[in-house]
């Protein structure tokens, strides 16, 4: 894609999503485009295809400023996230929700996220589609210092995704910010990545762990 630095592309990920933008900068595992007002920085797994942008459609205004950029060393979605820790970021997961807060820690296959609306969040680094730190910093919802402290993280974080969840067992938990009733419920098990709720109406339901994108504790 190197011929395509700087120039104006359209990016379609998964979802049947189509961006639009400059081509600033690509890595081993991830792209990163400039749409005229945000840096996107796309985990390339997510990446259906890449063309120049060759039709009518409005231009995207250049990018006014320097690219923080060490031409020595090449950057990488997790060089990335570990650069974002503590900077108000928005991450978008599948089927398109957002969460808006900052990177607490990198771990092995996931993230800790800490929100203003569900607090610590546990993503899935597969599900991750995209990452936009905010421009100026400002903090997401006008919220003041006090209502939104950068602290360090003192909980103590597993390696993995799974078995940051084993953690919770017993415990009630939410599977991808709550959108699926049966994806909330109190944890009993987890065997071979197949996890075992007992949703409010005292249901079993059993979820794939592998199509989890979030986990977060009421």
């Amino acid at each position: 894609m190197k011929d395509f630095i700087n120039e104006q592309i359209y990016v379609e990920v998964s979802g049947n999503i189509l961006h639009k933008g400059i081509l600033i900068a690509f890595g081993t595992d991830i792209l990163v485009l400039y749409n005229g007002k945000d840096f996107l920085y796309i985990p390339i797994i997510h990446i259906h295809k890449v063309n120049k942008k060759d039709d009518d459609s409005s231009d995207i205004s250049s990018f006014e400023g320097k690219w923080d950029d060490d031409s020595n060393e090449t950057i990488s979605f997790r060089k990335i996230l570990n650069n974002a820790r503590g900077l108000f970021s928005e991450i978008t997961i599948a089927n398109n929700h957002t969460i808006h807060g900052y990177v607490v820690s990198v771990m092995n296959n996931y993230v800790v996220f800490y929100s203003p609306v569900y607090r610590t969040v546990y993503i899935s680094l597969q599900h991750l589609k995209w990452l936009i730190p905010y421009k100026d910093q400002q903090p997401p919802y006008a919220l003041s210092k006090e209502n939104l402290p950068v602290n360090p993280f003192n909980i103590p974080l597993a390696r993995t995704f799974e078995e940051q969840l084993k953690r919770f067992m017993n415990q009630m938990v939410i599977f991808d910010l709550g959108h699926d009733h049966s994806k909330i419920g109190q944890l009993q098990t987890i065997e071979n990545s197949i996890v075992k709720l007992i949703t409010a109406r005292q249901i079993p339901s059993f979820v794939n762990l592998r199509h989890v994108k979030t986990i977060h504790i009421p």
